[in-house]
């Protein structure tokens, strides 16, 4: 795969910029953010504090990382916080100096980008439809005897897949005997039900060449401030800290992050709206022809267009014409020009994107 351009969702004003609309005229299904938006509690600490922004951020994220670990159950020592995940994984590409890296495909783009603009190679492994786009394990295993690192996103980002820690713990093991190190993204593991089943947050103490990335940007709906976490030992903590960037976090960002972790209702208010609208735009998608939806345990699902005639660009095309952003899956490496993937929202949106899709796929 090629890195180049910008290659995600969520250009929302790129989009109201060609259709000539105003950003809050488009549903915007193509970033996997919290239908809520942020929390109130987190609105409302960053009006009270905007006066701080005449002073540098708090370069240590003390505060934040004090109510992360509560939140997550990890020592501070163990957390590297930067400006979204994205900042971390090119951080940690470029700092250990990954030569090999092993991406499970399709995933998340910029493990790759970030291992190849290091300088390393990206040993790609292909996760197959016809498994449900299960981690394909024994390969990944034997892919590690020439690697020095291995990226899994968990959930996987864009099937929407779950696997459960046994599963990814037998890999951890094997990178771990190999002297490998495992990268698991958990970016959206808060959407996950019985999230404790699926999270190796727990397997951190036990294997020092594990590292987890967590993100604020999509449970918490604040990817215009930029939060991520890195989880690791503490002398990889160490060792990343004099390479990043100074103060890469934000004093909003901050501020707003160390609310949002307060505030629990909105989580869990959060977590019923997802899982009931999951299960309601999956079962309704599945009702339009030509369009096949795969079941997904995050907050989006994946989209297969059965229909030869119609390619994912086309298709998303037409609904933003409409005033829906849906994201083409067609830069996935290992998916083709007939998926997308939609994110979860509330019931009003959902039926808005429903039936732009019904009216994209006639043609309409």
């Amino acid at each position: 795969m090629i890195y180049t351009e910008y290659r995600h969702g969520g250009d929302v004003f790129g989009a109201a910029r060609k259709f000539n609309r105003q950003p809050r005229e488009i549903y915007d299904f193509s970033a996997n953010i919290n239908p809520l938006g942020p929390s109130h509690q987190a609105l409302k600490a960053i009006k009270d504090n905007l006066d701080l922004i005449s002073h540098y951020p708090d370069p240590r994220c003390a505060e934040l990382r004090m109510a992360l670990s509560r939140y997550l159950d990890i020592p501070p020592a163990n957390m590297l916080l930067g400006n979204g995940a994205s900042e971390l994984i090119y951080l940690l590409a470029r700092v250990l100096a990954f030569r090999r890296a092993v991406v499970c495909s399709p995933t998340f783009v910029e493990y790759g980008a970030a291992v190849v603009a290091a300088g390393g190679t990206v040993v790609e492994v292909p996760m197959e439809e016809r498994d449900n786009f299960t981690l394909p394990v024994s390969k990944i295993k034997k892919s590690l005897r020439e690697a020095d690192s291995v990226f899994i996103c968990n959930p996987n980002n864009p099937t929407g897949r779950a696997e459960k820690k046994p599963i990814i713990q037998t890999v951890i093991k094997e990178a771990q005997d190999r002297n490998a190190v495992v990268v698991v993204d958990e970016a959206f593991i808060d959407f996950v039900e019985r999230r404790e089943q699926y999270s190796v947050m727990s397997l951190l103490p036990k294997y020092s060449k594990l590292v987890v990335l967590y993100s604020m940007t999509k449970f918490f709906g604040i990817p215009g401030l930029r939060l991520g976490v890195l989880l690791g030992t503490d002398s990889l903590v160490k060792r990343l800290e004099p390479a990043k960037d100074p103060w890469n976090v934000n004093m909003l960002a901050q501020i707003a992050g160390t609310a949002a972790l307060a505030d629990t209702k909105y989580m869990e208010e959060t977590r019923q709206l997802v899982w009931q609208e999951r299960e309601f735009l999956f079962r309704a998608i599945t009702r339009i022809p030509g369009l096949q939806a795969f079941p997904g345990d995050a907050n989006y699902l994946l989209i297969k267009i059965e229909d030869d005639r119609i390619s994912s660009s086309v298709l998303a095309e037409r609904t933003a014409q409409r005033g829906v952003l849906v994201r083409d899956c067609a830069n996935f490496a290992g998916l083709g020009h007939n998926y997308i993937r939609v994110a979860v929202k509330t019931r009003r949106e959902n039926v808005a994107l429903l039936n732009a899709l019904a009216k994209a796929v006639k043609g309409e």
